[in-house]
């Protein structure tokens, strides 16, 4: 009787232990979609936007730092008539380090300079902030975008920062610590 009830425990103690093996394993093994904190982080940003000043009246503004460096204070382009309209006819940045251009999910579709008369950077990023590349962006005031040239990221990103020339920092897209 008591090897039997010996045979029993053990087999419950080895039934349980497997039990909370497999438990961990699962938990902490899942391959699921959730989203890394960095995107939640960034994409908590761009949602809670406040309205921007001139030059930037009807857009909204965020905070949010590249490569660690400074804040940036960036008008937000999160529609599409607004990601379209950018950054043209807006030679003067007013208090504004450039614009974030925020899009619902990932994209690969190009920018041009058509209507702008002064030279940006770009950087692409996706959703968690990693960098995908940047690029110069040379002035094209002619209005027909099919004469100007077409900038495209490497790959697919969620998010883009123009600045005017040589104040795009580099490194990763990330909210700031101030």
């Amino acid at each position: 009787m008591h090897v039997q009830r010996r045979t029993v425990v053990v087999t419950l103690l080895v039934a349980a232990t497997i039990g909370v093996i497999v438990g961990a394993v699962l938990v902490l093994g899942a391959d699921d979609d959730s989203v890394p904190d960095a995107a939640v982080q960034l994409s908590a940003v761009v949602a809670r936007q406040t309205p921007a000043e001139a030059p930037f009246e009807g857009l909204g503004e965020v905070r949010v730092a590249i490569g660690g460096h400074r804040c940036l204070r960036l008008a937000v382009a999160d529609s599409l008539t607004e990601r379209v309209a950018g950054l043209r006819d807006h030679n003067e940045l007013g208090p504004y380090d450039g614009m974030l251009f925020a899009y619902p999910g990932p994209t690969d579709g190009g920018f041009t300079m058509s209507g702008v008369t002064v030279p940006l950077d770009i950087g692409f990023y996706g959703a968690d902030g990693t960098p995908d590349s940047h690029r110069h962006m040379r002035p094209c005031p002619d209005k027909t975008t099919s004469q100007c040239p077409d900038y495209r990221a490497d790959g697919d990103y969620v998010y883009a920062v123009e600045t005017h020339q040589g104040g795009l920092p580099s490194g990763a897209l990330t909210t700031c610590s101030a």
